[in-house]
Parts: structure tokens; sequence; C-alpha cells
């Protein structure tokens, strides 16, 4: 089995600087995705890929990219879904692993919350995040790099 790496859907990552930390001490590939028209800094460990600004355009990249075993930063539960049916794992920017099993009730809840937008309503957004998040976030995405090491001593 291959290494695993860091895929980062970076548009809207707030956590970019915690991927690099935890990238730093492990032996692990960053690789940032980015539209074009976004301003995004390339650490010294990672591989920024651009991508047109079309909608959806960086997802797409994503999934096209990764394979079984890599880690995919994203707070997006459809691009979430599609990497976990290609045997990747998903973490939120809040230390979140996405399961395949919450998939559908997370979609469903999206679907309505949009639902709810497009007719006029509001709905909370995320809350701020915290530095209890960020550090909640940099221990998942470790143990999650953790969680392969064995697999590559075979």
């Amino acid at each position: 089995m291959k290494r695993p790496r860091i895929l980062v859907d970076a548009d809207a990552c707030p956590v970019r600087r915690e991927v690099q930390r935890v990238a730093e001490r492990s032996p692990t590939e960053v690789w940032y995705f980015a539209n074009s028209t976004q301003d995004i800094p390339q650490g010294p460990s990672g591989h920024l890929i651009r991508v047109s600004d079309k909608r959806d355009a960086v997802d797409f990249a994503i999934v096209a990219q990764c394979r079984e075993g890599d880690v995919v930063v994203t707070d997006d539960v459809g691009l979430a879904a599609m990497v976990l049916a290609k045997g990747a794992r998903s973490l939120s920017s809040r230390g979140r692993r996405f399961r395949a099993e919450e998939i559908p009730s997370l979609l469903q809840e999206r679907h309505r919350t949009r639902k709810i937008r497009l007719a006029g309503g509001r709905t909370a957004g995320p809350r701020q995040l915290t530095p209890a998040d960020r550090r909640r976030f940099a221990r998942a995405l470790a143990q999650l790099l953790r969680e392969n090491e064995p697999l590559l001593a075979q």
C-alpha cells in the first residue's frame, strides 16, 4: 500500500496551518486543491493543485486524485461521501471524522437547509472556529495518519 496523503479542499479551509504542522511531523505529502480565483499560499511540504473556477471543480479534482487510505480534509458532506466510496477517509475542519453510515442523514440535512434558504428563509451557519476546535482537528488528523502505520509496515 502506498503512503497516505492529505488532500485538502483548500478554498475555504480554516485549518491549513494545522494540516501543515501535522504533516511536518510525519512523512506525509499534502496536496492543496483550490480554484483559480483563490490565493492559497503553498506550504513547504505541500503541492498546490489549481483547478478552474467552475462549480465543484475542486471536489471533482480531489475525487479523481484520491486513493484508498488518503485523508481528505473538507467540510463538504458531498465530497466526503465521494471520497469515502473510494476508500479514503475524510475529516472536517473541526476534527469530525465522516463515516459512511452517517452520510445519508447529513446529506438529507444539507438538502433540507438548502430548501429553506432557496425559499428565502434563514438557517444558522457554522459557529466560529475556536482554538479548541483547531486542537481537536490536529489530534484527529494525527490519529488518522497513525492508523495507517501498521499497514505500511507490511
